[in-house]
């Protein structure tokens, strides 16, 4: 049965779950240096920007949040002192940011250059493999790939085998955001309104107002309210007289097409390769990810 892009990158997520496994080194580097989670996705995407950059520019890899989000967190890596403003509105990573960054990923490399789930010939036929998908990707017409090209952009010197194999299986991870970002772009969507319009569809149950607010608290209240008006104006959520929000079918079906758009998106990285190499890519990363406990 040939593999959807569904199931492939859920493979590949599969297999990240080993090739990224450093023991959780590196989520306790980032809670020790005092960033929160957001503060840390910010610093490390500096090594997008060969110059500096103004807080909008985040919004090419992170759409989902408001400008004036980025523009706090902004704020408080220089308070911080992980980055310092250049000029008005412009910001780059201090000295002690970019020693920071590249500190966490050489101890990070340092663990997982030692895993050995495959034969050293197997994990460079699947670096090999990887990385040609990846070239493919950042050349390919169909599907803008600015996140992708930008994750490429910083593949570092370290050219030890499962090192290299991370890097590139990580980068098809990241297409689908590409992807996703494509599919809600050329169907009319805003990033705050897809932003809540996916925290009320991956809900097991209605959200009550506080619940969802907390969910999409990268917007800010404005950008909240639009997209709640935004979705209340296609009949696309409901809500109750105690403030309990949830995607209608109109709602649910309108983002369920976003997925199915998403995934033919996707879809492209089957163009990269041959049906033998595409197998052949595929067995890697099953024995890379292990058995699949019942």
């Amino acid at each position: 049965m040939a593999l959807t892009s569904a199931e492939l990158y859920a493979l590949i997520l599969a297999a990240l779950n080993y090739l990224q496994d450093d023991g959780g080194q590196f989520r306790k580097g980032q809670e020790k240096a005092g960033l929160t989670r957001e503060e840390f996705w910010l610093l490390n995407r500096f090594r997008y920007f060969p110059g500096t950059v103004a807080p909008g520019d985040f919004l090419t890899f992170g759409p989902y949040a408001s400008l004036s989000t980025y523009e706090q967190q902004l704020e408080s890596l220089v308070t911080k002192k992980f980055a310092e403003m250049v000029d008005a509105g412009r910001y780059r990573s201090a000295e002690a940011g970019r020693k920071f960054v590249e500190q966490l990923y050489r101890d990070y490399f340092a663990v997982i250059a030692r895993h050995d789930r495959l034969s050293e010939a197997d994990v460079q036929r699947l670096g090999l493999l990887a990385d040609r998908v990846v070239g493919f990707l950042v050349r390919q017409p169909e599907v803008p790939s600015p996140i992708t090209n930008a994750a490429r952009s910083a593949f570092p010197e370290n050219t030890r085998a499962w090192v290299y194999v991370e890097r590139r299986v990580t980068t098809l991870a990241v297409f689908r955001d590409d992807a996703h970002i494509a599919a809600w772009r050329e169907d009319g969507w805003s990033g705050p309104r897809i932003a809540v319009s996916t925290a009320l569809f991956k809900a097991a149950q209605p959200l009550p107002s506080d619940q969802l607010r907390a969910a999409v608290s990268q917007l800010n209240d404005k950008d909240f309210k639009s997209a709640i008006s935004a979705l209340h104006s296609g009949g696309e959520v409901s809500h109750t007289a105690e403030d309990v929000y949830k995607l209608t079918p109109a709602g649910a079906q309108a983002r369920q097409v976003i997925e199915d758009m998403t995934d033919r998106n996707y879809a492209v990285l089957f163009n990269a390769l041959s049906p033998d190499e595409l197998k052949e890519l595929h067995d890697l990363l099953e024995q890379v990810r292990g058995p699949v406990v019942a």
